[in-house]
C-alpha cells in the first residue's frame, strides 16, 4: 500500500513538470490551427495559416538561408570538433586541462556576450555581415558540443583494437576510417545532428552577426512578433519544433549503436536525400522567377512593408531585394556603426536621423532622382531634425495615444497622460517599452517637453515614474494592444494603429489623443555611408511614393502617411481613424523626440533604477 502512495506521487510529480514545461508548447500548437488571426479568442479550425507560409516569399528565403548556413556549419564543425575530441583523449601535452576547458567555453559563456564578442570581431577585421559570418559564428560554438557528444562516445574505447589493425599491416590513416571512424561514428552523427539544430534554432548570436540577404528562420519569426504573435508564427513554430523533435530522437537512437562502415554510408546517404529533398522543395518555392541583374540591400522595422510591393519593384526594375528586419532604432544604430553590413537603404525615426548624420553613418540624398518626393505633404517635410532633408525622405508617421476598454472604464475618466497614474489603474495599465517614450511622457505630465533634459526636470520625471510603478501590469513594444484585447489590461499607451487594430476586434475599446499633447514619430528612408548601390535605393524610395503603391502600404499596415497624395486610393475608414490620422490642431501640438547627446546617459539611469 506504502508502494503505492509513493508511485503515484512519483507519477502526480512527474505529470507536473511535463506540464510545465510542454504546455505552453502544446498552447503554441492547438493556435497554429486558429482561424482568427489573434491567439486570445479560438474562433475555430484551419490549416490556413499553414498554406500561407508555402506563398510567403520572405519566410521561405528565411528557410533557404537556414538550411544553408546549417548544413555548411555542421559539416565543418563534425569535422574539426571530431579531429578535436580524438587528439584531445589519444594524446597527453603539456597544458592538456587548459586547453581542454578552453574548448567548454562556449558552453558556458552567455550567447549575448558571445554575439558581441564576434559582431567586434568581425568589424575589427572589415568582415561584411552576412551568410559567412554566420556560418563562422554557428561553427564556433558548434564545435564544443561535437567535441562534447564524441568524447563521451570514446570514453571505454579499446586501443587495441587499433594496435591489432596496424599490426596487420593497417596504414595510421587506413585504420582511422576503417576501425577508429566507425566504432565512434553514433556519436559522430549525433553531435553533427545536435550541431545542426543547435544552428537551426539559433537566435541570440545570429542577431549580432546576421547581415543583408542572411535572415535566419528563428530571426524571421522573432521580427515577425511586432504585430503580435499570430497563428502563421504559431504555425511555423510547430514546423521548427516538428523538426527538431526528429533530429534530436534519431540522434539519441544512433548515440549507442555500433556502426559499421556500409551502414555509415547509408546513413550519411539517408540523411543528405532527407534534408536534400526538404531542402529542394523549399529552393524550388524560394527561387525568383525571374534572373536579377542587381541587388538591393534595405534595412527596415519588421511587419512595415508588404512581400506584394516588394514584389512589384523586382519585377518593375529586375533588381533583387534582400529585405532585413530591425525591432528597434538602436539595433538599426548599432549593425550600422559595426560597418553597415553593406546594406543600401534603411529607416531611421526622426531623432535617429539627426544621430547618424551627425556620426557620419548616412549620406546625403539626390533628391533631384526622387521625382515623386512632391507626392509627400509639406507638413512632412524640413523638419527640425533634417531641416531640408538633405539625409532623409519621409515613409511613415504615428502618434502615440492611449486605448482603453470602455466596458471596464467609463468614457471621459482618461483624457490626458496625467490619468494613467490615477489608483484605481493598479496593475491594469500596458505601456510601450521605450525608455524615451516613457519618460518623455512623464515630462509633458510634469508640464515639461519631450526633450528636456535638465537635472531638476529628470529628478521629478523619476519620481512619478516610481509612483506610476504600481499601475504598470506590462511594458510591451511588439503588441500592446493583445493585452487590452484579452482583458488582461484595462488600458494601454501605444501607437494609434495598435489602438486601432484593437478597436476592429473588440468594439468596445476607445481611445483618447492624450490633452497635454502628441507624441509624434516620423520614420523616414536613409542612405548608410557604405551604401554600394545608392542609384537602385533612389529607384525604391522613388517606387515607395507612388501614389498606389504608397497607398497599398497603408492598406496593409495601418500607420500614418506622409503621402498625401496617395489618399484618394486609402480607405476613408482609414483616413477617418483618428488613431491613425489625429485632427490637425493635435498633431501640430504634438512633439517629435531629438538628439540629447550626452543626457541620454540620464535616462538610461532613470530606467534601471525605476523600471
Amino acid at each position: 500500500m506504502k508502494n503505492k502512495k509513493i508511485s503515484f506521487i512519483k507519477f502526480i510529480y512527474l505529470l507536473l513538470i511535463f506540464m510545465f514545461l510542454y504546455i505552453p508548447i502544446m498552447v503554441l500548437i492547438a493556435f497554429s490551427f486558429n482561424q482568427s488571426k489573434l491567439n486570445v479568442v479560438w474562433t475555430g479550425f484551419t490549416f490556413k495559416w499553414y498554406q500561407s507560409l508555402l506563398h510567403n516569399a520572405g519566410i521561405l528565403e528565411a528557410v533557404k538561408n537556414s538550411f544553408i548556413i546549417a548544413i555548411i556549419s555542421t559539416i565543418l564543425s563534425v569535422i574539426i570538433g571530431t579531429l578535436a575530441a580524438i587528439g584531445m583523449y589519444r594524446y597527453k601535452f603539456r597544458g592538456k586541462r587548459i586547453v581542454d576547458s578552453i574548448l567548454y567555453v562556449p558552453l558556458v559563456i552567455p550567447e549575448i556576450v558571445m554575439g558581441i564578442s564576434l559582431l567586434a570581431f568581425f568589424s575589427i577585421i572589415k568582415l561584411p555581415l552576412g551568410k559567412l559570418s554566420l556560418i563562422i559564428a554557428h561553427v564556433t560554438f558548434s564545435i564544443a558540443y561535437v567535441v562534447a557528444v564524441v568524447k563521451t562516445r570514446l570514453d571505454g574505447f579499446d586501443k587495441s583494437v587499433e594496435e591489432v589493425a596496424m599490426d596487420l599491416g593497417a596504414t595510421p590513416l587506413k585504420t582511422f576510417f576503417h576501425v577508429t571512424l566507425p566504432i565512434i561514428m553514433p556519436g559522430v552523427i549525433a553531435g553533427g545532428l545536435l550541431a545542426f539544430t543547435l544552428s537551426l534554432d539559433d537566435v541570440i548570436i545570429s542577431f549580432f552577426v546576421a547581415g543583408p540577404g542572411s535572415v535566419t528562420l528563428p530571426l524571421k519569426v522573432f521580427s515577425m512578433v511586432k504585430f503580435g504573435v499570430t497563428p502563421e508564427i504559431n504555425a511555423l513554430s510547430t514546423l521548427i519544433i516538428f523538426l527538431t523533435v526528429i533530429v534530436i530522437c534519431f540522434a539519441l537512437l544512433i548515440r549507442n549503436v555500433n556502426i559499421n562502415t556500409k551502414k555509415i554510408v547509408v546513413i550519411l546517404t539517408s540523411i543528405f536525400l532527407i534534408f536534400g529533398s526538404i531542402g529542394g522543395g523549399i529552393f524550388t518555392y524560394a527561387k525568383n522567377t525571374t534572373e536579377s541583374k542587381e541587388v538591393l540591400n534595405v534595412f527596415n522595422w519588421s511587419e512595415y512593408l508588404p512581400q506584394t510591393v516588394i514584389d512589384k519593384f523586382e519585377q518593375t526594375y529586375n533588381i533583387k531585394v534582400n529585405y532585413s528586419t530591425f525591432s528597434s532604432n538602436e539595433e538599426m544604430l548599432a549593425k550600422l556603426m559595426a560597418g553597415g553590413g553593406n546594406y543600401d537603404l534603411t529607416v531611421a525615426s526622426d531623432f535617429m536621423v539627426e544621430i547618424l548624420s551627425k556620426q557620419g553613418l548616412i549620406q546625403q540624398i539626390d533628391k533631384a532622382n526622387l521625382s515623386n518626393i512632391t507626392n509627400i505633404g509639406p507638413q512632412f517635410l524640413d523638419l527640425t531634425f533634417d531641416k531640408g532633408n538633405k539625409y532623409s525622405v519621409p515613409y511613415m508617421w504615428l502618434a502615440g495615444i492611449i486605448a482603453y476598454d470602455s466596458s471596464k472604464i467609463p468614457e471621459g475618466t482618461i483624457k490626458g497622460y496625467k490619468d494613467l497614474w490615477r489608483p484605481e489603474f493598479k496593475n491594469s495599465l500596458t505601456v510601450l517599452d521605450d525608455e524615451r517614450v516613457i519618460i518623455g511622457i512623464t515630462l509633458k505630465k510634469l508640464g515639461y517637453t519631450l526633450n528636456e533634459t535638465s537635472p531638476e526636470a529628470l529628478q521629478k520625471a523619476k519620481e512619478e515614474l516610481k509612483k506610476l510603478q504600481p499601475n504598470i501590469k506590462s511594458y510591451d513594444s511588439d503588441s500592446p494592444k493583445t493585452s487590452l484585447i484579452n482583458g488582461e489590461a484595462k488600458a494601454i499607451f501605444a501607437w494609434g494603429a495598435e489602438g486601432s487594430l484593437a478597436s476592429r476586434e473588440n468594439p468596445n475599446i476607445k481611445y483618447v489623443i492624450p490633452e497635454e499633447g502628441l507624441f509624434l514619430q516620423q520614420d523616414n528612408f536613409v542612405i548608410p555611408r557604405a551604401a554600394k548601390n545608392i542609384k537602385a535605393a533612389e529607384l525604391f524610395m522613388n517606387f515607395i511614393m507612388e501614389p498606389e503603391i504608397s497607398a497599398e502600404i497603408s492598406h496593409f499596415f495601418p500607420y500614418g502617411n506622409p503621402n498625401t497624395s496617395a489618399y484618394q486610393y486609402i480607405d476613408k475608414a482609414i483616413l477617418e481613424d483618428k488613431a491613425v490620422y489625429p485632427p490637425k490642431e493635435a498633431v501640430d501640438k504634438g512633439e517629435y523626440l531629438m538628439d540629447i547627446g550626452n543626457a541620454v546617459t540620464d535616462l538610461d539611469k532613470i530606467w534601471s533604477e525605476v523600471k
